[in-house]
């Protein structure tokens, strides 16, 4: 293997990743509180595989049904199709990477919630480049699981209300005393 195979391999790998992020991004971007519903459903993370798997099968036998049926344009429309699943399941993975970000709460969350996203996706998708086990395993995984945490989603009767941000690292300060706050008062 010559080095520039090894090149073109590495960086495709690599692109392939930074493009999960931005499908992560996007989503959390333009669909915030179809988001929310996402990550609240990926708490039943087991749940969420079992709803995606028929979810995510149907979709592959439709595609290539539709693929070798209709020709030429039968394989851009499978494509197309196929195209608009991954955005169905990128939803749902936002979801679930934002709740893995969350859970490795920050300080510098505060005024960028989006970083949860990110690190949770960083998260995800260093997991996934484990050989055989995170190609073949968890990353098919992560896109069955998104695709059933935004069917579930789309099934839950809870209407979706913005929750405030709570931040771990607030909940762990000590609460001042009554002492200290008249004190405080006292000062000029």
């Amino acid at each position: 293997m010559l080095l520039g195979d090894v090149a073109a391999i590495a960086l495709s790998i690599i692109g392939f990743l930074l493009s999960l992020q931005g499908l992560w991004l996007l989503c959390r971007a333009l669909w915030p509180s179809r988001l929310r519903k996402t990550a609240e459903c990926s708490r039943l993370w087991l749940r969420c595989f079992f709803v995606g798997l028929p979810v995510t099968a149907a979709t592959i036998v439709l595609a290539i049904f539709i693929g070798k049926t209709f020709g030429a344009v039968g394989q851009i429309a499978a494509w197309v199709f196929a195209g608009i699943f991954a955005f169905y399941a990128g939803v749902g993975t936002s979801g679930f990477v934002t709740l893995i970000g969350q859970r490795l709460a920050s300080p510098s969350d505060l005024d960028r919630p989006w970083r949860a996203t990110i690190r949770g996706g960083v998260a995800l998708e260093l997991t996934c480049l484990i050989p055989i086990i995170g190609w073949l395993g968890i990353l098919p995984a992560s896109i069955i699981l998104g695709a059933g945490a935004m069917t579930l989603s789309l099934f839950t009767s809870e209407p979706t209300r913005p929750q405030p941000q709570t931040r771990a690292y607030e909940e762990s300060l000590p609460l001042p005393e009554a002492s200290e706050l008249q004190h405080a008062e006292a000062l000029p």
